[in-house]
């Protein structure tokens, strides 16, 4: 009893390396942010009581579905190598695309 340690099993944690693949997929989910921020600084521009424009407002929902679409092709690239990062960029690339959209169409119909 008096001279017993108890040892705990060590946990190694590998953190993989991102690929090529993934750094794809970081950088289109970055375009998707950068396009929600043009969007919602288009919309804030506006003077109040005019409308944005709906050309303007179709090409921001075209890029984000496009942003969406890519990024769930990624996932299946992604998923194949079997990173992390990759997996977590494309899935939030997608949420990204999926709100824009939304917020496109949100602020057209507000304005």
């Amino acid at each position: 009893m008096g001279g017993e340690v108890l040892k705990l099993p060590s946990i190694k944690i590998e953190v993989p390396r991102p690929r090529l693949w993934d750094l794809v997929t970081g950088v289109v989910l970055v375009i998707g942010c950068v396009l929600c921020v043009m969007n919602w600084m288009a919309a804030q521009g506006k003077a109040p009581g005019t409308s944005l424009s709906s050309d303007l407002t179709l090409r921001f929902v075209l890029l984000q579905l496009a942003v969406c679409m890519v990024s769930l092709m990624l996932l299946g690239k992604t998923a194949k190598a079997g990173t992390i990062w990759g997996n977590l960029a494309a899935l939030g690339g997608m949420f990204v695309g999926m709100s824009g959209v939304l917020l496109a169409a949100a602020l057209w119909a507000a304005a």
